[in-house]
């Protein structure tokens, strides 16, 4: 597989078990979404979903922003297919700072004709935010919001999906954390990853 694919960081979550911008906040001297973009910078394009009242425009990078507004990570994801320019994007959160080019380069090895989703799971956990996505699931996940379904899973279940078990790979499991609270985030720092 090509590195031709783009790359979407859902950026517009409202931070509210944290109580500030996750995407802001610092390891060492580099932000969060610093971080990753660094670590995904090689690919074709990198994609940032933004809040309203958010900008990360200073980074140099295409923004874009929720037209539906209460919806959360689905209207990122949406928001981020309309704008990439490549078939297949990968889409995690700005949350996961220790996410590698080794899983995506890893996802991207399932990637075929046969499946317009491929999503990491870890102990049977579904990890809809370390996945790839085809362009053409923009279609469906319009149609969801447009019915109030909003759950990341109906994707699923509308489009063929390769699932993708983070047990049996070289893979450290700590790619897929998420730093949700000011626990997470005292815990990462004190971790041997950083």
């Amino acid at each position: 597989m090509s590195l031709n694919i783009s790359i979407g960081i859902l950026a517009g979550g409202k931070s509210t078990r944290m109580g500030s911008d996750k995407a802001l906040m610092q390891i060492g001297n580099e932000r969060f979404i610093e971080r990753i973009i660094k670590e995904l910078d090689h690919y074709s394009e990198i994609i940032i979903s933004a809040g309203k009242n958010t900008s990360y425009e200073e980074l140099g990078f295409k923004t874009v922003y929720d037209e539906n507004t209460r919806v959360g990570p689905m209207e990122g994801i949406r928001q981020i297919l309309k704008a990439a320019k490549e078939e297949y994007v990968f889409i995690c959160a700005v949350d996961m700072p220790f996410v590698s080019r080794d899983i995506v380069d890893h996802i991207l090895g399932y990637v075929s004709s046969d499946y317009d989703c491929y999503v990491m799971t870890h102990e049977e956990k579904i990890e809809p935010l370390c996945a790839v996505y085809r362009k053409n699931a923009f279609t469906v996940i319009d149609e969801l919001i447009s019915e109030k379904r909003y759950r990341l899973r109906e994707i699923f279940s509308l489009l063929p999906t390769r699932y993708i078990p983070m047990e049996g790979t070289s893979l450290n499991e700590k790619v897929l954390r998420n730093i949700n609270t000011k626990e997470d985030f005292y815990e990462a720092l004190n971790d041997s990853m950083f």
